[in-house]
């Protein structure tokens, strides 16, 4: 669980290690044996995937070999399938993972994304898994049951296959008796980023809790006799549906032929993609199949309502002000629109810090000028507020004004035994992250952080971290991390800063920065959708202050003004005591911004209130 970077299937694969005891175990007591490898010898080859994209498993595959040069001395021959594109009828080989051999074809249809399989077919050893990281559990098993070191051999089972099957919240499902492995999922090819990740949403849903993979397509692709349809698509069956009049907190659910339609207005799309999860594949119980024949078969509008939240996400767009998002829009060539704003619930957040409040004088430049008295929050002292509820000074990480550490809302979270996570695509010692996992008086004290954060991991306090310390891949984190944490219908608390819009604002670089808000969209609307799923969960969308005091010059273009001539750089533009844009979804948001204004403190203690503690913070 080290920070740097995290691929959903790896992240699974330490997850599937811990969940052992939830495997059923298919195996016959007294199977025939093959010595495969015996007397310093062997005729097989290790035959694994030739795409370099499937890390893990080419990585299985190695330690496969690896583990059985170490344990017998024999040196198999090793075999990527995109040099063997006509295999033979019969070949000696142990196939890992999913290859073009036909074996592990069929294997793999025949197993959920979390199953794995072990068997011996026309004279080679299948190893493969659902998913690459349900492969890397059947190499480990495969190592432990028939590497044998003490023999020197390598032994499997001749006509008795090994399958191990997780203990999914729901089996196999079917609408009106038609498996869902027939349906693919269909959003309008020009849908907004709340319909397109709310398709996506669903796909992830049913993968992480039913192990059924189905494909996500633009209506633009061709029709299928079954689908799952997300928002008002070109398909003929939405047209009903499509054409009723819907209020905001209203959705429509319905068959249409053999097709499955999902109208609402917005992130109301996810009200009627809620109801088909949470309601006709509502879970049986572990492993049992799912039939859904109840849903209506006519349009019918329908009231969507959160229940009541137990567990919260916090989205953090690191200096992001109105401003930024107003040129975002004006000026990007994909955001057609920020989707917060489509939220119903809005407010402003104060964001100052006790230095502030306090009339600290700033450190003397390095230019030897004198400092000007603070008049904005750093992010360590606008984390820590975000994280603790108290105001502190400059500086300070997970410390009040007086040095005394503040118990934030992660490890409130973990101490009710929620799972939790925090992710960035800063480095993870980065003042944002820093502040909902350390208690330092010096942000700059890298090494200092990085202990404390080694720890938690040690000692198990954090679930899922994530400093990538790069841009394009926290959304692959965010994916990760939420089926992560959410898991068999766990309590959660997940952080989530987009770091680069504060990065490019230090330095006035404004396409940069437009694609730093692009992707913080992208996050918002995947966590929206996330949410409609599971609808005991909070999100409050939000920044830690502004940077650049980007103001509109009434020419449509924007200006950058806080030029901080201490840097000794006429390039550098600092942070600014401007209050930041709130967004909130889920049950009780309306509690915190049901006022204009907000400070930015009354974030985590709202946070805290759904772990069950109404007196946390200042």
């Amino acid at each position: 669980m080290k920070h740097p970077i995290f691929k959903r299937s790896l992240a699974l694969v330490l997850v599937l290690l811990m969940l052992v005891p939830l495997f059923a175990a298919c195996k016959n007591n007294t199977p025939a044996t093959l010595d495969i490898v015996a007397d310093g010898a062997s005729e097989y080859t290790i035959f694994y995937t030739g795409d370099s994209t499937n890390e893990v498993e080419r990585e299985a595959a190695i330690r496969l070999f690896n583990a059985i040069k170490e344990s017998t001395g024999v040196t198999l021959n090793r075999k990527e399938d995109s040099t063997s594109k006509n295999p033979a009828a019969t070949a000696k080989e142990i196939v890992v993972g999913s290859t073009n051999r036909q074996e592990s074809k069929d294997a793999i249809a025949s197993i959920r994304a979390k199953d794995f399989t072990i068997f011996y077919q026309n004279e080679r050893v299948i190893i493969t898994g659902g998913s690459p990281a349900a492969t890397a559990r059947a190499v480990e098993y495969f190592i432990a049951n028939h590497v044998k070191a003490a023999d020197k051999k390598v032994t499997v089972f001749e006509d008795t296959p090994y399958t191990e099957k997780y203990a999914y919240p729901l089996g196999d499902l079917s609408i009106s008796g038609v498996s869902l492995k027939e349906y693919q999922i269909v959003y309008p090819k020009d849908a907004d980023p709340i319909t397109h990740y709310m398709a996506v949403n669903l796909a992830d849903y049913l993968l992480d809790n039913a192990g059924v993979s189905l494909k996500v397509v633009a209506d633009s692709a061709p029709a299928t006799q079954y689908e799952l349809l997300v928002g008002n698509t070109s398909r003929t069956e939405d047209d009903a549906a499509a054409a009723m009049t819907l209020t905001d907190t209203q959705y429509i659910l319905c068959t249409s032929g053999t097709k499955v339609v999902m109208i609402g207005n917005s992130y109301m799309v996810g009200g009627a993609a809620s109801e088909l999860v949470n309601t006709h594949f509502k879970s049986q119980g572990d492993n049992v199949a799912v039939n859904a024949t109840s849903i209506p078969s006519s349009p019918v509008a329908k009231e969507f309502t959160f229940q009541k939240a137990t567990s919260a996400i916090l989205l953090i767009g690191d200096g992001m002000g109105e401003n930024h998002i107003e040129l975002a829009k004006l000026k990007s060539n994909v955001m057609k629109s920020f989707v917060a704003y489509d939220l119903p619930y809005q407010s402003k957040a104060t964001t100052i810090s006790q230095s502030v409040i306090n009339g600290e004088q700033r450190p003397e430049s390095s230019t030897g000028e004198t400092g000007d008295t603070y008049t904005f929050t750093d992010s360590a002292a606008a984390a820590t507020a975000l994280a603790t509820g108290y105001k502190t000074i400059n500086g300070y990480l997970g410390m009040d004004a007086s040095q005394i550490s503040r118990m934030n809302v992660r490890e409130l979270a973990q101490s009710k035994g929620a799972r939790t996570a925090i992710l960035t695509n800063d480095v993870i010692t980065g003042a944002t992250p820093s502040g909902f996992l350390c208690h330092q008086n010096n942000r700059t004290d890298s090494k200092s952080l990085q202990n404390q954060i080694d720890a938690l991991e040690e000692e198990g306090k954090v679930d899922y971290l994530c400093g990538i310390g790069s841009q394009d891949e926290i959304m692959d984190e965010t994916r990760e991390a939420l089926a992560l944490v959410s898991e068999k219908g766990s309590s959660f608390f997940v952080m989530i800063e987009e770091a680069h819009i504060d990065k490019r604002s230090h330095y006035a670089q404004e396409d940069s920065m437009i694609d730093a808000v692009e992707r913080y969209n992208d996050i918002i609307a995947y966590a929206i959708g996330f949410v409609m799923l599971h609808p005991t969960t909070a999100l409050i969308v939000t920044a830690d202050h502004e940077t650049g005091r980007l103001t509109p010059d009434g020419n449509g273009s924007y200006t950058w003004e806080s030029y901080d001539r201490m840097s000794g750089d006429d390039k550098y533009y600092e942070h600014t005591d401007l209050q930041v844009p709130v967004f909130g979804l889920g049950g009780g948001v309306e509690t915190l911004l049901g006022k204009a204004e907000i400070d930015n403190t009354d974030i985590p203690k709202f946070i805290a209130s759904i772990f069950g503690e109404c007196s946390f913070g200042a």
